[in-house]
């Protein structure tokens, strides 16, 4: 499918967007041909080539796998070459009517007086607060979108920090110095990534749709754009403005606008708990700061002012009690008839009609619809059929309104439910037909709650996502499995599925359910994969069977498609033979220190769009570890620094997965603490610091990266979840100190205007790669241990080149 309207739209929108970036002065005429002379060229060259190579390909009858995505590209690039092209030939226009010899009007770019110390550090702090905001909640939509693994979130990450680097690298070249304009463009970038958000999901997306990989770095990377770069821009021109002034110290700056993010990061951890929707928030949050900007920088008069304020509020109030969200997720969600939207801590939940059938969408993909009969009866029934007498069931998600009356076909007495998300259980219980003394629903983390239960269940039923991120990998690891046995009575019968059921496994899909298979064989006695709508795995002590068309019929159980009706024992049996003869014995198992699966599902996902790997991995190349080049080599050491501190972020988040169970409560508190070790080690000056060199300092991290990956195993023996849980939240303190210190230390050594902004771009181009190469790459390839190690050597990649000629 060929997106000729999106691909217009997008690409005119982003020449646009760089014309008036030019015309505002935040770059030079210069550099905005140079950027689209290199995109005409690039575009150009790209679909000469492909044309050439499909000519011959048709004359020599070539049989080559990747002609398909080949012509894909070569008419999307030709679509931006020709859009791209019309623009600059109406540029050029009037070199061919005669205009020629005339030259632009220079325009008067000044630095705004409004400067007082008071001013600033409310400009920073606004600015802070406002950038953080948009932050969280553009990734949060995101991982809804693109379907939130980490290494979207890493890319996200990861392009936010290059764009906003870009942004405070162009800072330092610019002649705009009007804090007024650069103001107004601060805000104008954040309304217009959150419209492209709106508009490239509705170009690109059909209902539901998941993007590629490549499709998602593209489409996060093109949203991002707008307002990382002016966010960049902006806060490099305060520090410059703060410098020069004499007013702040660059550190000072850094601290104020660190501040603003921390209230940000509390507020809306507050306010994102069910109280407000994603883009509520992000439209009140543009309005407040629009406001800011126009009452302290435009208007003088206090009448007017007045009047300014009472305007603001009635927007503002308009949109607290209307409904934006409803409207922009019919925006998304074209194919149906959108009645009711609600955001919670860990999700969206948008009811939808089609045609009069009711249905749920969870996080913009398909959660339930009336008579899913398939795949809601193999969701039960390939773990109830092999029970002997199911009594007590265990229930891990899933949808209860579809579940629920396939396991009352049983003689039950008692079902747990399990679902972290309040909004969904809330979905159930306002339409719950169980009798009361059936049914108990735990609004809870199933990982902590196996941990810590002693009933036993007859059949436990994990209807989980597959092992896609980080978080959801420790629901398929050897130790929640020995917490699944643990529950179980001893005929017990536990089911999960880890994957789809392809009719051909490549290699990415044998490792990824050889990984998941072997982690599960090492508990229980027998494991049988079951080919459905999905991969199963059925797990018990007891011999398992694949005969479920005779099972059902010794049971008595009437279902509609897991019968004889529908489908055969033979083929079932086969099939299953077949799924375990290709079990890799070599293959790693799946642990809670060294999450293979998660990076066996990220390489399947990538396989699945074979023709695409190789540009993601030139891309990511590109944007995430080559602008280390660009970095001077006083700042390799804040490159570095950041990056280590990114990963080490990650890698703490991580950990309080396997400790706390969850992250959700405990995920903004550790950033808030974060952002405060740096605010504290910019703003701070500690004599005992001062007095040893950034080399020694960096040394020092060094040791202390390599101390905890030797004693993490420890900190997760520990008994208490609370002990552990507090160790590992306070371990993220020194670093960000550290962190910030450095960024004081190297900004303040500045001998031009322009070395704080270099300094601030090495600090976010750092932490790019820090999050990209521990997320996406270190955690699910090398382990939690070795990914500790490997922010060690980062920081010593940083010392020797960054200390010494």
């Amino acid at each position: 499918m060929y997106h000729f309207t999106g691909t217009i739209i997008t690409v005119a929108i982003l020449y646009l967007l760089s014309f008036f970036m030019y015309r505002a002065g935040m770059f030079s005429q210069a550099l905005h041909r140079k950027i689209w002379n290199i995109f005409l060229a690039a575009t150009f060259l790209f679909t000469a080539l492909a044309g050439i190579f499909m000519a011959m390909q048709i004359r020599y009858k070539w049989n080559i796998p990747f002609s398909e995505w080949l012509l894909k590209w070569h008419v999307e690039t030709g679509i931006s070459l020709g859009i791209t092209g019309l623009f600059h030939f109406i540029w050029h226009l009037p070199y061919f009517t005669g205009s020629f010899g005339k030259k632009e009007e220079e325009r008067s770019i000044y630095h705004n007086l409004k400067t007082d110390q008071a001013a600033l550090s409310v400009n920073l702090f606004m600015t802070g607060f406002t950038g953080t905001s948009v932050q969280i909640l553009l990734i949060r939509e995101l991982m809804n979108i693109t379907g939130g693994y980490e290494l979207i979130s890493g890319v996200f990450l990861g392009s936010w920090l290059i764009a906003s680097s870009a942004g405070a690298f162009l800072a330092g070249r610019s002649p705009l110095n009007d804090l007024r304009k650069i103001n107004l463009l601060f805000i104008t970038g954040a309304f217009i990534s959150t419209a492209f958000m709106i508009l490239l999901s509705g170009l690109f997306l059909g209902t539901g749709e998941i993007p590629s990989l490549l499709e998602g770095i593209i489409f996060t990377f093109i949203l991002l754009v707008p307002f990382c770069l002016i966010n960049g821009f902006t806060f490099a021109k305060l520090i410059s403005t703060t410098n020069e002034s004499g007013i702040r110290a660059p550190g000072r700056s850094f601290s104020m606008e660190t501040t603003g993010g921390i209230a940000s990061g509390v507020i809306l951890t507050l306010l994102t708990s069910g109280m407000f929707s994603t883009y509520k928030l992000l439209l009140v949050i543009i309005l407040l700061f629009l406001s800011y900007t126009i009452l302290f920088w435009y208007i003088e008069n206090r009448k007017m002012k007045f009047l300014i304020k009472c305007f603001f509020a009635i927007i503002i109030s308009a949109v607290v009690i209307t409904e934006p969200d409803l409207f922009v997720r019919q925006l998304l969600l074209t194919a149906v008839d959108v009645t009711a939207t609600t955001d919670t801590p860990y999700g969206n939940i948008t009811k939808a009609e089609y045609g009069g059938e009711k249905s749920y969408y969870y996080n913009q993909r398909l959660l339930s619809y009336n008579d899913d009969v398939i795949e809601k009866e193999e969701d039960i029934h390939y773990a109830m059929l092999q029970t002997p007498d199911p009594k007590k069931v265990l229930l891990i998600s899933g949808f209860l309104k579809s579940h629920l009356p396939e396991i009352m076909k049983y003689d039950v007495s008692q079902v747990v439910f399990i679902e972290r998300d309040p909004g969904i259980v809330k979905e159930i219980t306002s339409d719950n037909a169980a009798p009361a003394d059936l049914l108990t629903i735990e609004n809870n983390d199933a990982y902590t709650y196996l941990r810590r239960n002693n009933d036993k269940f007859d059949a436990i039923i994990m209807l989980l996502p597959p092992p896609s991120t980080l978080a959801l990998n420790r629901y398929y690891t050897t130790e929640f499995f020995m917490d699944v046995k643990k529950n179980l009575a001893a005929d017990g019968v536990f089911l999960c599925s880890p994957g789809p059921n392809d009719n051909y496994f490549n290699d990415e899909a044998v490792a990824l359910y050889s990984s998941i298979y072997k982690s599960l064989n090492s508990v229980f006695s027998n494991v049988n994969p079951i080919p459905g709508s999905k991969l199963y795995l059925v797990a018990s002590e007891n011999e398992l069977s694949a005969s479920y068309a005779k099972l059902s019929a010794e049971k008595g159980i009437e279902n509609m498609y897991v019968s004889s009706s529908f489908i055969s024992d033979d083929i079932f049996e086969k099939r299953s033979s077949e799924i375990r003869a290709l079990i890799d014995k070599d293959t790693k198992p799946n642990t809670t220190a060294f999450p293979i699966a998660c990076f066996h599902f990220q390489s399947y996902n990538i396989s699945r769009a074979i023709n695409e790997k190789i540009p993601v991995i030139l891309l990511m190349i590109v944007a995430f570890a080559l602008p280390v080049f660009a970095v001077r080599r006083r700042n390799l050491l804040m490159y570095f620094n950041a990056a280590a501190l990114a990963g080490y972020e990650i890698i703490v988040l991580l950990l309080l997965q396997l400790t706390a169970g969850n992250i959700y409560q405990l995920a903004g508190l550790v950033i808030a603490l974060m952002m405060a070790g740096l605010a504290a080690g910019a703003g701070l000056e500690i004599n005992i610091l001062r007095k040893r060199g950034l080399k020694t300092i960096s040394s020092i991290m060094v040791l202390y990266y390599l101390l905890l990956a030797l004693i993490f195993n420890l900190i997760l023996s520990i008994n208490g979840t609370l002990i552990s849980s507090a160790i590992i939240i306070l371990s993220v303190i020194p670093p960000a100190w550290m962190t910030g210190y450095v960024f004081r230390v190297q900004a303040m050594k500045a001998t031009s205007p322009q070395e704080p902004g270099q300094t601030y771009s090495a600090d976010l181009a750092g932490s790019s790669l820090g999050f990209i190469l521990v997320s996406g790459i270190a955690v699910p390839a090398l382990g939690i241990r070795n990914s500790i190690i490997l922010l060690a050597l980062l920081l010593l990649a940083g010392i020797l080149p960054g200390t010494k000629k």
